[in-house]
């Protein structure tokens, strides 16, 4: 099949590139199918966890050399039981290795992380070729536990030497060279593999310097106690291509670099490993058994290059063990099942063990000494006087957490720095603003130690995704929290603070895709990652999903507006890449969200790169930014820059747009990059600072993790806007989920390597459970000032020259397009004799925006024209805050005009807003009770629709700065809001028992043409404790003209009352009055003297009663001054 045009479009940080031997730009290039036959090994039941007894304690003890090793029993954690050692089980690898326990000490053989289990990595498994070499960590982990289970212990084998049977002649020794100054598929040597593909492959492992052509490179060798005439001893090496090209590497033995021999001939294609095998022959060695092996390549191309990563001896050695403290014996299968071996120089207190299967110990003397054999197979016995004491610091309690599948739908795997912030982010998922999801935390220590046997690596995330889809569901999302550093040349093993991905170019849709059943490449759960490294990012990062998703009455007519970006260097690039986005537009025009395209387009056609400046369209809100063209993790040719720079003036709070890049590497976070100055030669990626950023940025953005290809991002991108815009089934769907059904329709299509790399490499940096840009419902919107306008019958005649009128109104969608929904709307003219005329019509949605003409009979005098959506609110909305507006008409212009307005009214006068406490208006640091209902009002001289977004209400439990005010929100019904009349509003907010101390209210209003009300509402008031001592306060004292009186009951009971007298001080009664206090408890009141009542000195005297009982009496004097 051809592929033709195949660009990756990415930008050069090295100067001098040699083309030949990369893949940035080719052109024309045909490609071969890349078949795998064998994929990542899936995880089945068993799983990786079943070795698991939950309601045993544990101990983990690392270990990182091979050999015998020791445990202190009193080295063991506190709370670990250790009182029936009998009982102790010690667990590698998810079985039960032989131990030893004498003087209250644990003994077992331990070997370190050689990384086999890697190849379920490695795509074909086979490929993975050099056994020294673990990718990720260098230690394994054994668990000790107590069982009522058997437990096993190392047996002790006594047989008498029988002299009669012949001692082994030799056993098999092992001589490796290992070379790991390189990684054989590096990306940023100035060779480089034509493509990458994130998966492991091709003998992908660390390995020695480049060697070139033409160079002979040697290694010497010695053959310590050869046995000759016995079997021949072998080498066995591996070879990675480093250059772009055909090689035959030749491999040669001899004494001298003059008496070489040619053994071998590996032949490789480009940067791939194979490895070989030879036979040394006498004549290859001198007297000593010394030799030399020599590698060179006779590729006549100007750029070959290769590396040897390690080459193995395997020769017959004698059983001289002169001196050592440890040796290994490995015995040739024979047929007899008992064996005598006889060793000569094993220094003193040696023992001896046979660690074939599983540990025993071989009782007797090292020199002479029979082992049982399985007839047929290999025996691996280890003769050492040493004994490793296991560091405390090596050795941890374990509390493993059990999962359970049915539990959890929504999966967060964290670092184990970052759980308080992912246990938070978890909350919010589980409540019912954010989703009701039900979720589970997991700490990627507790992932690696239950689902990779303790061993960091991505296979236990990979094995732990397996596990919890094993119910059958696989719609679960999967949010990793924290850094991952895959660059070969800057990966720290044990993944210290790590949320690994795999590969590098780096893939997380590899950790989970093809996993229950689902197809290969295709992710089985939604994931995500947020690559944060405190959790003060992750808490910045919530709280920008929860302003995108509760947006508690906001207008989100702004994610219907979409940006198109797209760079090149040259002119028919620059026009390629445009044509590509061009053919994009219809499913957003046409489909469900029914947006509008906005073009950016590159315009100078140069390999530098050019800015582009979209910050008035991002502050404004934008609903998703597509990027096609060249890129690199720090800028993109049509640069638009940092969210953080601020010199381009980036500002849209609440308005964060879903982002998606086709370019190099612009989702790149893992080359461990992290400096937050966005002019810092170190600076982090692009892509993280819009992500992490607080308060603006991106909430989402996918982005290829490496170098991307014109061919398969355009693919990609159609399937992408089909999937999001045009199809029903998933326009709504999470962004985890869009990517899955993608990659589905890409592999079921048919897919080349580039197609996959590309499903691998596109990274999803957010939450996969968000919905991106869609909108649930439609939101039919009318702008409250220049929506309606008045014409005449025809542009020669005035309005008042005109037998017919019409009523002109722009009607916009802000929401989701229904093709086939009828939309009822109401014009109504109301005239000066207080007379009206009103049309009903249904008309049809509209995608974006439609304009509305209604036709009336000229009946002149019109004062105001009026026109609703819905009126009987038969439409399920995003909002009926927007449905109405109005056009008053001043008739004495409109008259003479052939339209009105001339120009928009705009409505600049502000509302009016009144804040009561129980219906009372309060002071500053006023008593009010717990369950105090607060009541706000908002009136305007135009229409006010119900609309959340108009009145904002905080609050906070202290006054100044010592505390952070909370809003309190529509959606979770804290306020509710209702219609008073058409031009007013009521918000209430009944408080549920505050305790007692001192708030603070504050109260933000606008009319729905932003005018701000005069002043921000902000009181302080006090809570205090029911049924408290009662308080009278009688103010002002003196006074002139009246006297107020405040009562706290110091209790809340409904029939609450007070008789008040007022008498002179004869005791006179002058006046009197009943208040009944209701269920606040408060109560203000003012007595004013009559004509009557001359200056001089009071009495008064009140009667608190509850029913007809007096609770308590007040008495004092009040001085009036005439």
């Amino acid at each position: 099949m051809s592929h033709t045009a195949t660009y990756a479009f990415c930008i050069f940080e090295q100067k001098s590139m040699m083309i030949k031997h990369t893949l940035y730009i080719l052109f024309s290039l045909s490609l071969t199918f890349f078949y795998v036959t064998e994929g990542f090994a899936q995880s089945a039941a068993p799983y990786a966890n079943s070795w698991i007894n939950y309601e045993q304690p544990y101990v983990k003890i690392a270990v990182n050399a091979k050999g015998m090793h020791k445990v202190p029993l009193s080295a063991l954690p506190a709370s670990f039981p250790v009182n029936q050692p009998e009982k102790l089980q010690l667990w590698h690898l998810g079985k039960q290795v032989a131990i030893i326990i004498e003087s209250k000490e644990i003994s077992f053989y331990g070997v370190p992380n050689t990384g086999e289990s890697d190849s379920l990595l490695y795509r074909p498994m086979s490929s993975r070729l050099n056994p020294f070499y673990s990718i990720y960590s260098d230690e394994s982990a054994y668990f000790l536990t107590v069982s009522s289970s058997k437990s096993l212990r190392a047996e002790t084998v006594n047989r008498a030497v029988n002299d009669a049977t012949p001692a082994l002649a030799y056993h098999i020794a092992k001589a490796s060279t290992v070379l790991s100054t390189d990684y054989s598929l590096g990306a940023n040597s100035p060779l480089r593999p034509n493509f990458f593909n994130s998966f492991f492959e091709k003998g992908a492992s660390r390995t020695g310097p480049n060697i070139l052509k033409n160079v002979q490179s040697t290694y010497p060798i010695q053959l310590t106690n050869l046995v000759s005439n016995s079997i021949k001893p072998k080498v066995k090496l591996l070879v990675h291509g480093r250059s772009n090209n055909e090689r035959k590497v030749e491999v040669y033995i001899g004494k001298t670099e003059q008496t070489l021999r040619l053994a071998k001939v590996l032949a490789s294609s480009n940067f791939e490993g194979v490895d070989g095998e030879f036979e040394i022959e006498k004549a290859d060695l001198d007297a000593n058994f010394k030799g030399i092996i020599a590698l060179k390549s006779v590729s006549t191309d100007q750029y070959e290059r290769f590396s040897l990563a390690y080459f193995t001896v395997t020769y017959p050695q004698s059983f001289s063990i002169a001196s050592r403290k440890s040796i290994e014996l490995t015995l040739d299968p024979q047929a007899s099942t008992l064996s005598r071996v006889a060793t000569t120089g094993a220094p003193a207190g040696v023992k001896i063990y046979d660690i074939t299967d599983t540990l025993r110990v071989i009782a007797g003397n090292a020199g002479n000494f029979m082992v049982p054999r399985k007839s047929g197979k290999v025996s691996t016995l280890l003769v050492t006087n040493e004994v490793i004491t296991v560091p405390a610091a090596k050795i941890s309690a374990v509390n493993f957490q059990k999962f359970d599948p049915k539990a959890a739908n929504y999966i967060i795997v964290s670092g184990e720095n970052l759980l308080a912030g992912s246990a938070e982010y978890a909350a919010y998922r589980a409540s019912q603003v954010g989703g009701g999801f039900k979720t589970v935390v997991a700490n990627i220590k507790d992932v690696y130690n239950q689902f990779n046997y303790g061993e960091p690596s991505p296979l236990g995330i990979r094995r732990f995704a397996s596990y919890m889809i094993s119910d059958g569901v696989k719609d679960k999302s999967l949010f990793l929290i924290g850094k991952s550093i895959s660059l070969t040349e800057r990966m720290k093993k044990e993944l210290p603070e790590e949320v690994p991905t795999i590969g590098f170019p780096a893939s997380d849709i590899l950790l989970v895709e093809g996993l229950g059943g689902v197809s290969r490449d295709v992710p089985a759960l939604n994931v995500g990652r947020l690559p944060a490294m405190t959790d003060q990012h992750i808490k910045d990062y919530l709280e920008k999903v929860k302003e995108y998703e509760l947006n508690d009455g906001e207008e989100l007519g702004w994610r219907k507006q979409i940006l198109h970006l797209n760079g090149g260097k040259s002119a028919s690039e620059i026009t390629q890449l445009k044509n590509v986005l061009e053919t994009l537009k219809p499913a957003v025009e046409n489909g469900f969200v029914g947006g509008r395209v906005t073009p950016f387009v590159k315009q100078q056609a140069i390999s530098e790169v050019e800015k582009v400046n979209i910050t008035p369209q991002v502050n404004e809100g934008v609903g998703m930014i597509t990027y096609f063209g060249h890129g690199s993790a720090t800028v993109t040719d049509l640069d638009m820059g940092y969210i953080t720079d601020a010199d381009r003036g980036y500002n849209n709070y609440k308005k964060y747009p879903f982002m998606f890049f086709n370019g190099c590497g612009v989702g790149n976070v893992f080359a461990a990059r992290y400096n937050a100055s966005p002019t810092a030669s170190d600076r982090r990626p692009l892509s993280m600072d819009w992500i992490l950023t607080p308060k603006k940025g991106t909430v989402a953005l996918v982005a290829n993790s490496f170098e991307s290809y014109v061919s398969s991002s355009s693919k990609y991108l159609s399937n992408l806007y089909n999937t999001m815009f045009a199809d029903e089934a998933t326009s709504s769907a999470s962004i985890g989920r869009v990517q899955a059904v993608v990659a589905q329709k890409i592999v079921t299509g048919g897919a080349n390597q580039y197609d996959i790399a590309n499903i691998h490499q596109s990274l999803l940096q957010g939450d996969p459970a968000i919905e991106v840009v869609t909108v649930s419902k439609p939101d039919y919107a009318v702008g409250a000032d220049d929506a309606i306008m008045l014409y005449s019958e025809s542009a020669g005649k005035t309005i008042d020259n005109s037998a017919s009128v019409r009523a002109v109104v722009k009607l916009a969608n802000e929401g989701r397009y229904i093709k086939d929904q009828k939309v009822p709307v109401q014009v109504e003219i109301q005239y000066s004799d207080g007379k009206n005329d009103v049309k009903s019509e249904t008309v049809s949605a509209m995608a974006y925006k439609d304009t509305l003409s209604f036709s009336f009979a000229n009946k002149k005098n019109i004062k105001r024209i009026l026109f609703k959506v819905d009126p009987a609110n038969t439409l399920q909305e995003l909002s009926k805050g927007n449905n109405n507006s109005e056009l008053v008409v001043e008739w004495d212009v409109a008259k003479t005009l052939n339209f009105y307005p001339g120009a928009p009214l705009k409505d600049l006068i502000a509302p009016l807003l009144e804040v009561k406490f129980n219906d009372r208006i309060i002071e500053n640091k006023d008593v009010v009770d717990p369950s105090t209902l607060i009541t706000i009002k908002l009136e305007d001289d135009r229409i006010l629709s119900p609309d959340t977004s108009l009145v904002n209400v905080f609050i906070k439990p202290c006054e100044g700065s010592d505390c952070d005010f909370t809003k309190l929100s529509y959606s979770s019904n804290d306020l509710k809001i209702s219609s008073l009349s058409e031009r007013s509003l009521s918000i209430a907010y009944q408080a549920e028992s505050l305790k007692p101390g001192i708030y603070e209210l504050l109260v933000n209003a606008k009319d729905g043409s932003s005018n701000a009300s005069a002043n921000p509402y902000r009181i302080v008031f006090t809570v205090t404790e029911e049924n408290q001592e009662n308080q009278l306060t009688v103010s002002p004292n003196p006074a002139s003209s009246y006297v107020r009186f405040r009562l706290e009951a110091g209790s809340k009971e409904a029939d609450q009352s007070v008789h008040w007298t007022m008498y002179s001080l004869k005791g006179v009664a002058l006046d009197e009055g009943e208040v009944q206090l209701g269920g606040s408890g408060i109560k203000d009141w003012y007595w004013i003297p009559g004509l009557h009542i001359p200056s001089g000195t009071y009495v008064y005297k009140l009667n608190l009663k509850t029913g007809a009982e007096t609770r308590k009496s007040f008495a004092g004097r009040v001085v009036i001054l005439k």
